[in-house]
């Protein structure tokens, strides 16, 4: 009887072997077999009773045809537990499976012959559907068709799929790490099937909400922004539509908070890392802006670069100026049309300093808001009229009307050229910059008026440029003189570029004179 005991013991024992020998290999064969590629176990643990555990550590699963690119799939570790009547089923089904450190690395999009070899796995795999997967602390990684460049890589912090199973789609549930603006992106949706084959063709479909995300980790940006939209395609192609809020939007180089709102498609191509945005409604506080471009990897470089083409027919000037300007009030109102590119580099350093803009712009009805900017509007409307004495309401002044020009901003430094306006009595033309930081203005161009130059000045100035009259005046154009404009955008200061004024007196022919920096010219306060 003992050793019929011991017998027994032993055949069970082979029988477990055998049994567990069985199971693993049916379990790579399916693996295999679902993947189109080779799998390799550091340590993998299979127990029978009174439950079939499987446990394991270093599972990588690699491509047949692609020795070229990491593996497809790697798991630290991973463990499930699976009754024996679940295996008994048709279907065979598993609740749940644990993984802990998943990547996995999907390849650019490869052509592949139109008769492909046959699967390198011939047996038969389970027909298996998992219900539940959780996979915490995921990174999936995109690899691009250029090798030299770095792939998309997401941080998936929490990831739960639901119903996995050969050949179809499973809902999925995720929280994604977003490192700039940081925040956490929530999404659910499908994902699947897989596409053995051709892995970046996996359909994928969605919602995400993206909130509190902190754009100040943008050197230069402010606000708190918030997201949420759709998209679907595949993982190499994904279309997105969505909208974002930021109440209190601002520039770090003013620091006034405006409130932004957008709506947008975006299309995130996976082949190059590149985001097209194709169709960008935005509002800012009242102005509505359009705009179209793009978010571009550039070589070498950690950040992306944003190229946009923006504009708007119809946009209220206060609001652009808030951003750009220190002073609660801006210097300025009226209603401005304007078209720019806009180039936002990927070196690091604030987005104020590095930003490009190349455009025009036309305000109609421009105000000046501020009390001793528009006095000296008013001045100068006087003066071009032939009225040196103060008028009752004079400081209310006039408006400028067909305010236009061309800019250009680089390194912080705002390039007015052909900026022109007019008040009653005078038109206006200068060329010169206005920097952001410190707001300093450096203009020189013409004014022409309807006044004779010495009505410009009173005094003695006025005696000594009245010799002067006929040589600026113009028949039928009026009178025509070199001014500057100096000062800060908050309080510029109008004046006679008297260097020009008696240079060009001598040589009537010349016309208009150039402008140029003011540091070294003499002028006067009209």
């Amino acid at each position: 009887m003992l050793l019929a005991l011991v017998a027994g013991t032993i055949y069970a024992d082979r029988m477990k072997a055998r049994l567990a020998n069985y199971l693993r290999e049916r379990a790579i064969t399916t693996l295999e077999q679902r993947f189109d590629g080779k799998v390799e176990f550091h340590d993998l643990h299979i127990s029978l009773f009174p439950h079939i555990v499987f446990r394991g550590d270093g599972l990588t699963l690699r491509h047949h045809d692609r020795p070229d690119v990491p593996p497809l799939i790697h798991i630290k570790t991973f463990w499930t537990e699976v009754g024996i009547a679940d295996l008994l089923r048709p279907t065979h089904h598993v609740g749940k499976i644990t993984l802990e450190g998943l990547t996995i690395v999907v390849p650019p999009h490869e052509e592949r012959p139109a008769n492909p070899p046959p699967s390198h796995v011939k047996a038969k795999p389970f027909k298996v559907v998992v219900d539940e997967i959780v996979a915490n602390g995921t990174e999936l990684d995109i690899l691009l068709k250029d090798p030299g460049k770095p792939p998309r890589v997401f941080q998936i912090s929490r990831l739960t799929l639901h119903g996995a199973g050969m050949g179809q789609a499973m809902s999925y549930q995720a929280t994604l790490s977003n490192p700039i603006p940081a925040g956490e992106i929530q999404s659910h949706g499908e994902f699947g099937p897989w596409q053995v084959e051709d892995p970046s063709s996996t359909p994928l479909l969605g919602d995400y909400t993206f909130s509190h995300a902190d754009l100040s980790t943008i050197h230069g940006l402010g606000g708190i922004l918030s997201s949420k939209g759709k998209f679907s395609g595949l993982l190499e192609r994904i279309d997105v539509y969505g909208e974002t809020d930021t109440p209190d939007f601002n520039l770090g180089i003013s620091g006034n908070p405006v409130p932004l709102h957008t709506r947008f498609h975006a299309i995130v191509d996976g082949t190059n890392g590149n985001t097209m945005l194709d169709d960008v409604h935005a509002t800012l506080a009242n102005s509505k802006i359009d705009a179209h471009g793009g978010v571009f990897r550039v070589p070498g470089e950690r950040y992306r670069e944003v190229l946009l083409d923006a504009g708007s027919k119809n946009a209220q000037l206060a609001d652009m100026l808030r951003l750009a300007l220190k002073a609660q009030a801006p210097p300025m109102t009226g209603v401005i049309s304007f078209q720019t590119r806009i180039d936002i580099p990927p070196e690091g350093g604030l987005v104020a300093d590095k930003l490009k803009l190349d455009g025009k712009f036309n305000i109609a009805s421009a105000h000046f808001s501020q009390l001793n900017i528009q006095k000296k509007v008013a001045e100068l409307s006087r003066r071009g009229r032939g009225e040196t004495g103060e008028t009752e309401g004079g400081e209310q002044g006039s408006v400028a009307s067909n305010f236009a020009g061309e800019f250009s901003l680089r390194d912080a430094v705002m390039k007015l050229s052909n900026l022109t306006f007019e008040v009653p009595g005078a038109a206006v033309n200068l060329d010169g910059t206005f920097a952001l930081h410190g707001e300093a203005l450096d203009f020189a161009g013409a004014l022409k008026l309807q006044a004779k130059v010495s009505q410009l000045v009173t005094g003695w100035k006025s005696v000594l440029l009245r010799p002067f009259d006929p040589l600026f005046e113009k028949e039928g154009a009026g009178t025509l003189v070199p001014i500057t404009v100096t000062g800060t955008g908050s309080d510029p200061q109008f004046g006679l570029d008297f260097h020009h004024l008696f240079f060009h007196s001598h040589d009537k022919s010349r016309g208009v004179p150039e402008s140029g920096s003011v540091a070294s010219r003499g002028k006067a306060s009209p």
